[in-house]
């Protein structure tokens, strides 16, 4: 029973995020007009680097490395991720502010774009919100291994928008 109450606090938890994110992601300004050309989802790479297990694996195997050692680099490597999760998730909501404008001025309805543009948050803003959890549980042991999906997220509905019909 417990069981259930935690899982159903954590939905309430989660679905209120959601919400709070899509909200907020509405409420901001649209990015200058060349933005959306000069946005490289590479910049991003070294997000992958910070998962990685083996980098720290290598560096504890060095006999000069101690505990506290790896506890801290562990550390600095977790802040560093929880950075580029903050700027990844504000170009994603950049670029989701841009679909929500080439919706709302389109001559047409587009099922389509908007179907996408949902879809693609929603996916996108799980996997960020899960990658944050595991970031604040990995002392624990719960460190995720790599951040699957949230990169080739952003480059997905960057590449979906450049490639809108411009009469749309």
């Amino acid at each position: 029973m417990v069981v259930f109450y935690v899982t159903l606090v954590v939905v309430g938890l989660a679905a209120c995020g959601f919400l709070a994110v899509f909200r907020h992601a509405a409420t901001l300004g649209l990015p200058s007009p060349g933005w959306l050309d000069e946005l490289s989802p590479d910049k991003y790479a070294p997000l992958e680097r910070l998962f990685d297990p083996a980098d720290l694996a290598s560096i504890a195997a060095h006999p000069a490395c101690t505990a506290s050692m790896r506890g801290r680099l562990a550390a600095a490597r977790r802040r560093a991720a929880r950075l580029y999760l903050s700027e990844l998730t504000a170009d994603f909501n950049r670029l989701f502010r841009i679909g929500r404008a080439m919706l709302a001025s389109s001559r047409q309805e587009r099922p389509d774009l908007a179907s996408t543009l949902f879809s693609q948050w929603f996916f996108f803003n799980a996997r960020v919100l899960s990658l944050r959890l595991r970031l604040r549980l990995a002392p624990l042991g719960l460190a995720p291994s790599r951040p699957a999906g949230v990169v080739e997220a952003l480059a997905r509905l960057r590449n979906d928008l450049l490639n809108v019909p411009a009469a749309a």
